[in-house]
């Protein structure tokens, strides 16, 4: 492990480099078995090479991608983070609902949370983010499909 330890002071500056940078930096946070999930996108991502699978996404789809993590609290194996996520939409969205949102050019700022597990190492075994679609989509015109529900 070459990155602070989830409970030190440094941990969440770190895991914003990652996120915004090198594919290596990234993975090393995370347990070989580690997984990412993308709540509002209903997507799990198990182990290191399914993890790379979903940031080189996440890049095509925003290749700007700056990710601000802050305000940590980190004990007993838990960790959450607050999250600022802001980019440019480049690249086409798939929505859980299969249908896609083409690039518009526009830019985005979500605020979102993590919320994750660690090993006494520091590396992550699972990592859970939640955030509103809809400020994703609102920019460039888009909603995400709504449920039908019986009258």
């Amino acid at each position: 492990m070459t990155h602070p330890h989830p409970s030190d002071a440094g941990f969440a500056d770190a895991y914003s480099e990652a996120w915004t940078s090198e594919q290596i930096k990234l993975l090393d946070f995370f347990a070989p078995d580690g997984t990412y999930t993308d709540v509002p996108m209903d997507a799990t991502y198990a182990g290191r090479k399914e993890i790379a699978r979903f940031h080189r996404w996440m890049l095509k789809f925003a290749p700007d991608s700056v990710i601000t993590f802050s305000d940590a609290c980190a004990a007993d194996g838990r960790l959450y983070l607050q999250w600022i996520w802001i980019g440019t939409f480049d690249g086409a969205l798939r929505l859980p609902d299969g249908s896609s949102v083409q690039s518009t050019g526009a830019n985005f700022s979500v605020p979102g949370v993590a919320a994750c597990r660690y090993a006494a190492n520091g590396e992550l075994l699972s990592h859970r983010d939640y955030w509103d679609l809809g400020t994703v989509l609102s920019p460039v015109g888009a909603s995400p499909k709504k449920p039908n529900l019986p009258a």
